[in-house]
């Protein structure tokens, strides 16, 4: 097992994964990306064994390194901001958003759920993508 953090910013994750992809010959079904996603609730999870970036930057941008959607991943729930008088969906609300660290409040709901991906990691390694997302999902 490999288990790397891109130094880069997440919109050019795709050129760190990349370059592992290729200087270590992994196996695209052998890559696990997890990664947090807006729209999915706070402290939830999806395991998915492939599929498009959900108009998450850093996602598209492996995705288009590899030239595949077809890797495993570990969507992690973030949520949407919840800013008075702001639509959740503005650029500069979700950059800000992201950024950002969690209230004391989210740590406490995103504890367990670390806990949770670190099984879903070890279930993927030790007992396949398939198994990890029927227990997980």
């Amino acid at each position: 097992m490999l288990l790397a953090k891109p130094r880069t910013f997440v919109n050019l994750s795709g050129k760190a994964v990349g370059c592992l992809v290729s200087k270590y010959a992994i196996s695209l079904n052998n890559l696990l990306v997890i990664y947090d996603d807006l729209d999915l609730p706070l402290g939830k999870i999806r395991l998915r064994s492939g599929g498009g970036s959900g108009g998450h930057k850093g996602m598209g941008s492996i995705i288009s390194a590899l030239g595949s959607e077809d890797f495993p991943r570990i969507r992690v729930g973030i949520g949407r901001p919840q800013v008075e008088g702001l639509s959740n969906t503005d650029e500069d609300v979700i950059v800000s958003y992201v950024l950002s660290d969690f209230t004391p409040q989210e740590e406490e709901l995103i504890k367990p759920i670390i806990v949770t991906v670190a099984e879903a990691i070890d279930c993927f390694l030790t007992q396949g993508m398939e198994v990890a997302m029927s227990k997980f999902n």
